[in-house]
């Protein structure tokens, strides 16, 4: 008796941390996002309509304004995204992480057409995941090895597996600018960036979205770099061989 009633709370306790995190996303969506909306529709009359009279210097503080509200409302995309994955269904299937890899980097390339691409997928990876859930993490860790590796004079992205202690671990390694080791726990950090937007512009969203897709799936997922030597981020999902579905 004394456990159910244990259950009964922690289920009922749950249940009202899911339903503020609804109002939560309401709230981020509608009451934020109106007067934002509000703020760059004026900012864009201002510069459409009154340019002669504000000047360089007035257009400048009008140019900062609308970059500032643009930024946040990216800001608050990464909210709803993160809140969205924490509410959404979760249910597996048999996912091809090679064929939505090779895809995710075959679209890049394609953003970015003269740019050298090179890059590494290991044929025949297969697992059991949410389908939606797992591309979303694998599109985040493949753009920021391509994102990354953009100034390296061969830059290369690798995505691949192994089997350690029986389970398997995959892996997607670059050759661009790395990072600090003992950085290595808050890179995971919702909002955390290591470096200047100007060089390499994002919300730090991609790698908390990571975090929490593998953690759903019940896996674990950590990183390794070093300075100007590139980056690898790993990611289990069970005791699961190469290939297994």
């Amino acid at each position: 008796n004394e456990l159910e009633e244990r259950v009964a709370e922690r289920t009922k306790a749950l249940t009202s941390v899911i339903s503020e995190l609804k109002a939560f996303s309401y709230s981020v969506s509608h009451d934020l996002r109106g007067p934002l909306r509000a703020i760059l529709g004026f900012a864009r009359i201002l510069e459409e309509d009154f340019e002669e009279k504000l000047g360089s210097e007035g257009l400048e503080v009008l140019t900062r304004i609308s970059s500032a509200g643009k930024r946040m409302d990216q800001l608050i995309n990464g909210l709803l995204q993160l809140s969205t994955l924490m509410r959404s269904e979760f249910e597996r299937s048999n996912f091809d992480i090679s064929a939505s890899a090779t895809t995710i980097m075959e679209e890049l390339a394609a953003s970015e057409p003269r740019r050298h691409a090179n890059w590494r997928i290991q044929e025949g990876l297969s697992c059991s995941a949410d389908p939606g859930m797992m591309r979303s993490a694998l599109q985040n860790l493949l753009s920021n090895a391509w994102k990354f590796s953009a100034n390296s004079s061969e830059p290369l992205v690798e995505l691949g597996a192994e089997l350690l202690d029986g389970e398997t671990v995959y892996y997607v390694r670059d050759n661009g600018i790395g990072f600090d080791a003992k950085d290595s726990e808050k890179i995971f950090d919702a909002f955390c960036r290591l470096n200047p937007e100007s060089e390499f512009p994002g919300t730090g969203i991609g790698l908390a979205t990571v975090l929490r897709v593998i953690h759903r799936h019940g896996g674990t997922v950590w990183a390794k770099g070093k300075l100007g030597e590139g980056a690898t981020f790993f990611f289990t999902l069970g005791n699961q061989a190469p290939g297994a579905n």
